[in-house]
């Protein structure tokens, strides 16, 4: 069984993951799994030859390059051709019964080979306040929510939603209630 867990960036879905985990799936990051890209020579060399002034010394300097793509929609999606098939090989190659994939950009990665996938929804002003606890000015952490995919667009892809407008306590409830559901309905197909 494989889950996607989408939504935008500050939604909670790193929450969700943990609780994914205590559930038994194997969780997978794709922003740590760009993280260790970002260490690889051939990865940074492709990163060098769009964004040559984002790689000084052999690696990428992570705040140059979010400047650039961040004010540049065009710049975004030249980042994106680059990161996400390289992103989506690597989530390939994760072969548990029960994977959990924390995808932010599922609409850009094209990918569609999950039997659940799990829009965290959280209000705008919830997002913006933690992307400033995370050290964002409020003017940057509006420019990336809204460089992303809306949750109405995201919801067109979810099979479910998991609504996390209040407390962490809240989220919790609801999330075991999501995979618990998920779990008894990937049992049944099975059956």
């Amino acid at each position: 069984m494989r889950i996607a867990i989408i939504g935008g960036i500050g939604s909670g879905k790193s929450e969700a993951m943990k609780i994914a985990k205590e559930r038994g799936f194997e969780c997978v990051s794709a922003d740590e799994i760009n993280a260790e890209l970002l260490r690889t020579p051939s990865y940074i060399a492709k990163i060098a030859e769009q964004f040559p002034t984002a790689v000084k010394d052999g690696a990428v300097d992570k705040k140059t390059l979010a400047s650039i793509v961040f004010a540049d929609e065009q710049k975004r999606q030249i980042l994106n051709s680059i990161a996400h098939p390289e992103i989506m090989a690597k989530i390939r190659e994760f072969n548990a019964p029960r994977v959990a994939v924390e995808l932010p950009l599922y609409v850009e990665g094209g990918e569609r080979d999950f039997d659940e996938v799990v829009l965290v929804k959280t209000p705008m002003c919830l997002r913006i306040k933690r992307l400033k606890k995370r050290g964002l000015a409020k003017k940057d952490a509006i420019a990336r929510i809204k460089s992303q995919p809306s949750d109405r667009t995201l919801k067109k892809y979810a099979t479910r939603v998991l609504y996390n407008g209040g407390s962490l306590q809240k989220l919790r409830k609801r999330a075991l209630g999501t995979f618990d559901e998920i779990l008894k309905s990937g049992q049944n197909t099975q059956n």
